[in-house]
């Protein structure tokens, strides 16, 4: 068997100035649960103050990509309110591709449009 999650690129902590923050979402041998509540309540305190763009999370939709790159970086999914450039057959076609690739192959990465890609 083999577990497949899909998710937006929305998530892509390529969309993170804060180098810091990178690193440790990335960081998924030693990213704690804890750490990661951290790292949230970090933001909530930015966006509160108005501090997104000064402490380098991301600024259009900033609440939507740091959550989505909390749950990518949690889980290694999500609606695009029927506006996402790909559609539902494209991205189940992804995801098929990639469940059946050969046993002993990629794992534990970010594959993009059926590419291994970074996910910084």
């Amino acid at each position: 068997g083999r577990i497949v999650y899909l998710s937006s690129d929305f998530g892509l902590l390529r969309l993170f100035k804060n180098e810091e923050v990178k690193q440790e979402l990335n960081d998924i041998e030693n990213l704690t649960e804890e750490r990661l509540d951290e790292l949230l309540g970090a933001f909530l305190k930015d966006f509160e103050a108005g501090a997104v763009e000064e402490r380098g999370w991301p600024m259009e939709l900033s609440s939507y990509k740091v959550a989505k790159a909390a749950m990518n970086s949690y889980s290694r999914t999500d609606l695009n309110y029927n506006s996402g450039i790909v559609t539902p057959e494209e991205a189940g076609r992804k995801v098929v591709a990639v469940a059946l690739l050969p046993e002993g192959g990629v794992t534990g990465k970010f594959i993009e449009n059926g590419k291994e890609t970074s996910f910084v």
